[in-house]
């Protein structure tokens, strides 16, 4: 995994979630703040990186999360974070 600590800090920020080590609260709450601080710093460093991770964690992650209890957020999150991984891993991002 190439090293920028923006892309770090977020990819640690969900990871921290989906081990539950933050509550959903507190997610929901920093999520944007955190995007928005650190996409253009990952935007830099990897456009297409940036893109992907808004795309699958922002975009069909966090905005269809509305209305949705907290086991079926964190399992809408994992399976976003999951294939946000895999296309990163194999070079689509």
């Amino acid at each position: 995994m190439p090293k920028n600590k923006s892309v770090e800090f977020m990819v640690t920020f969900v990871q921290e979630y989906l081990n539950g080590e933050t509550e959903r609260y507190f997610f929901d709450m920093d999520f944007n703040h955190y995007l928005i601080k650190h996409y253009r710093a990952m935007e830099r460093y990897n456009a297409d990186l940036a893109e992907c991770f808004g795309f699958y964690l922002s975009e069909e992650g966090m905005d269809r999360s509305e209305g949705l209890s907290d086991g079926e957020h964190k399992k809408l999150i994992r399976r976003q974070f999951k294939k946000f991984m895999a296309a990163w891993r194999d070079g689509f991002c």
